[in-house]
């Protein structure tokens, strides 16, 4: 299907054929990887578990961040509901970018981990969210990974919850985790590989290679 044919707007429809379905999803994951994406993988969104151990390892330990946005728990939504929503889905397309230099990724000593290295996967997520729905997919929606206070706002204290207005309404998204999604299960799903990042600063050259990892729910 040629580039100028998507230029246009489709009109919303509950149901699409299994041929254009196909194509649009692998033309989803050939943008992705236009975009910047070092992967993408089209999944059944089957796959995909969310889990209530996810869920409480951002209490134990605490998250630095849980609380500190509005798409961190405890306000992100009941892990029942989640399950129930994207129980709806049939396809995801998960996405991954590799973080460069490997020490963004690890902190150093007595300083606090950062989580701005999601910027690139998060922004990527955004952008086919958006394809997705100009296309008619009108229920296609994307998380991210990490707290969007790192990667958008740079550690500033959160406008919304401050004032009831988000500088990056249509940008800032649930960290996968957040909504209770196994990402490291799903990662090992698709045969990508990841590494622990605990105690990684005491060696850092035990961490070959780093990556942040997004999905959007498409159909």
């Amino acid at each position: 299907m040629s580039e100028p044919s998507r230029a246009r707007v489709r009109a919303f429809q509950k149901e699409v054929p299994e041929e254009t379905l196909k194509e649009d999803l692998e033309y989803y994951k050939k943008k992705a990887l236009e975009f910047g994406a070092s992967g993408a993988e089209i999944v059944p969104a089957s796959l995909v578990t969310v889990d209530e151990r996810v869920r409480l390892r951002c209490f134990v330990p605490r998250c630095p961040r849980m609380g500190e946005t509005p798409n961190c728990p405890p306000y992100t939504p009941e892990l029942e509901f989640v399950k129930k929503a994207l129980s709806k889905y049939s396809w995801a397309m998960l996405i991954k970018t590799d973080v460069e230099p490997i020490e963004d990724y690890i902190p150093k000593k007595g300083q606090r981990k950062t989580l701005a290295f999601h910027a690139k996967s998060a922004q990527i997520v955004t952008e086919i969210e958006r394809l997705a729905f100009n296309d008619g997919y009108h229920l296609a929606l994307g998380f991210g990974g990490g707290s969007c206070k790192d990667y958008l706002c740079n550690g500033m204290v959160c406008q919304f919850l401050d004032s009831g207005k988000c500088r990056f309404p249509l940008k800032a998204r649930p960290a996968m985790e957040g909504m209770g999604i196994d990402v490291s299960e799903l990662i090992n799903k698709v045969g990508w590989q990841i590494y622990p990042l605990a105690y990684s600063e005491e060696n850092p050259s035990s961490i070959p290679s780093a990556i942040s990892v997004g999905i959007v729910f498409i159909y």
